[in-house]
C-alpha cells in the first residue's frame, strides 16, 4: 500500500452487526448442506454475474468505484473471505 492510499473502516451498531451475523449463519447453514458442485452453481447463479458486481456509488460527494476480480487459484473461498471481513474485531 502506498502512503497516499486511504483506509476506510465501516462502523456497525450492535443491531447491524447481529443482523449480518444472522444472515451469515443462515447462508452458512444453507451452503453446508450442499455438495461442492451445488455450492459452485449457487454462487454462479446468484453472485457471480460480473456486471452486477462492478458498480459506482456516490456517497457524500465522493464517487466510489467497485470492481471485482476472482482468482480461480485462490486458497480462500469467497464465503470464508466474507466471514473474515465481517468478523467483529
Amino acid at each position: 500500500m502506498q502512503d497516499d492510499e486511504k483506509i476506510y473502516r465501516i462502523e456497525l451498531t450492535n443491531e447491524e452487526y447481529e443482523f449480518l451475523q444472522n444472515l451469515k449463519n443462515e447462508l452458512y447453514k444453507k451452503l453446508s448442506k450442499m455438495t461442492k458442485k451445488e455450492r459452485l452453481q449457487y454462487f454462479r447463479d446468484n453472485y457471480c454475474n460480473e456486471q452486477k458486481l462492478n458498480f459506482e456509488k456516490e456517497i457524500n460527494g465522493t464517487i466510489y468505484k467497485v470492481n471485482t476480480h476472482f482468482d480461480v487459484n485462490a486458497e480462500e473461498s469467497i464465503l470464508n473471505k466474507f466471514f473474515r471481513l465481517t468478523k467483529k474485531s
